[in-house]
């Protein structure tokens, strides 16, 4: 699958070190690909929804580029959580429990949106 860099980073081939570099589009597999989404180093190119399961959450969840990947989600009758990328991006350093209570308002809310998150930091 194709993914476009999002921010300059490096990473370890078989054969070398080498920099990907921000807006260059790579094909990656799916389990390296997964990591470096919810890093924020990556996001997929095409139109791309990725169902993963949390640790954290005990759940099954989305994750998609945008709100008209989610409306195509519950189009196809989707109705466990659903993140944006831009939301992924920040929740990723929130405190579990403070995670926890967002992903139960996204799974009873289905169209409820990470807007801002203030005071759930460690």
């Amino acid at each position: 699958m194709r993914y476009k860099v999002l921010e300059s980073f490096k990473i370890k081939t078989l054969k070398k070190e080498m920099e990907l570099q921000a807006g260059q589009v790579v094909t990656l597999p799916h389990d390296k690909a997964i990591i470096l989404i919810s890093e924020g180093k990556i996001t997929p190119f095409d139109d791309t929804a990725y169902r993963v399961y949390s640790e954290n959450l005990h759940a099954y969840l989305w994750v998609v580029e945008d709100d008209k990947d989610i409306d195509r989600l519950r189009e196809q009758g989707i109705k466990e959580a659903i993140y944006t990328r831009q939301e992924i991006e920040k929740l990723k350093d929130i405190d579990k429990d403070s995670l926890k209570v967002i992903h139960r308002v996204k799974e009873v809310f289905e169209s409820s949106k990470v807007v801002e998150i203030k005071g759930c930091e460690d």
